[in-house]
């Protein structure tokens, strides 16, 4: 459905990977402001921050891809969301054509939040001073996000980043407000899993969103699955098998017996068990995959 024209929105810009704990206390606070001022509810976010385009260097994976991300959005009750992949036409864009064209007409502003360091279009000269002196000839309000931190610490996407690289799922889930989750379609493998005893269901994961390698008790739900099943998580090359270069996300469920490709599962990471190694035989691996099912299912 079409926004009626009379319609205005309070406008948030950012980025919002992961949607955790910090970005729902901001939103939280932006759906109050709203309805406070008469406002509808609509976050703007590039997929990935604007800084990866001018720097590649700096690029990292993102904890949520911009499907997932507008699911949590919408989910937390955000009238509108905007997704947007930042490239050559939006750095070459001129700062007072980005406000007009996009803040002022298309997502129809009638107030604006930004971050404190904050700045859009070319060579970043729509930071806040010129924000202030554009939303006042507008009448439109401006308001800066505070930062919203756990204890001392400051909750950001890079903090759970570190943690789930260091095996952390749990310290990663608190930040997150929610168990660390990925989300894709079972696709056809080459079936080694079956072939050792252990049937996988191959999970594609977007080549931009963190799968931390390792094994894992996870929390499989989706597809056929009537209820969420305990299982056992491998994300990595499978050294001993084929060595891959390409990452792999395989979840062994186990006692079931259905078929599973083509649906959409969501994997939920409870624990880490251990990290991917290589081992010496199959034999060896089969016996490691039996006690690492036995963890998860006794």
């Amino acid at each position: 459905m079409s926004p009626r024209p009379s319609e205005r929105y309070l406008v948030t810009i950012g980025t919002f990977d992961g949607v955790h704990r910090g970005h729902r206390q901001l939103l939280d606070w932006v759906r109050a402001l709203a309805k406070r001022r008469g406002l509808k509810t609509r976050v703007v976010f590039f997929v990935a921050p604007p800084r990866f385009h001018f720097r590649p260097e700096l690029k990292v994976p993102l904890l949520t891809d911009g499907t997932e991300r507008r699911r949590l959005l919408k989910a937390l009750g955000i009238d509108r969301v905007e997704v947007l992949r930042f490239g050559p036409r939006w750095a070459e864009m001129p700062h007072t054509a980005f406000f007009e064209r996009y803040i002022v007409r298309r997502w129809r502003a009638g107030g604006l939040l930004v971050g404190r360091d904050f700045a859009f279009g070319k060579r970043r000269l729509g930071d806040l001073g010129f924000l202030k002196a554009a939303c006042a000839a507008r009448g439109m309000t401006l308001g800066v996000l505070p930062l919203v931190r756990i204890g001392r610490k400051k909750i950001s996407s890079t903090r759970i980043r570190a943690l789930l690289a260091a095996g952390d799922v749990r310290g990663a889930g608190r930040l997150l407000g929610r168990p660390f989750a990925l989300r894709g379609r079972v696709v056809h493998g080459n079936h080694m899993g079956r072939k050792l005893g252990f049937p996988t269901a191959n999970v594609h994961v977007p080549a931009e969103v963190l799968a931390p390698p390792g094994v894992y008790e996870v929390m499989v739900s989706g597809g056929p699955l009537a209820e969420p099943r305990r299982a056992v998580c491998n994300v990595g090359v499978r050294p001993t098998v084929d060595g891959t270069r390409h990452r792999h996300v395989e979840v062994h469920v186990p006692d079931w017996k259905g078929r599973l490709y083509g649906r959409l599962l969501t994997v939920e990471f409870v624990r880490r068990l251990r990290g991917e190694r290589k081992f010496a035989s199959v034999d060896a691996l089969q016996r490691q995959i039996a006690r690492d099912v036995s963890r998860v299912t006794t």
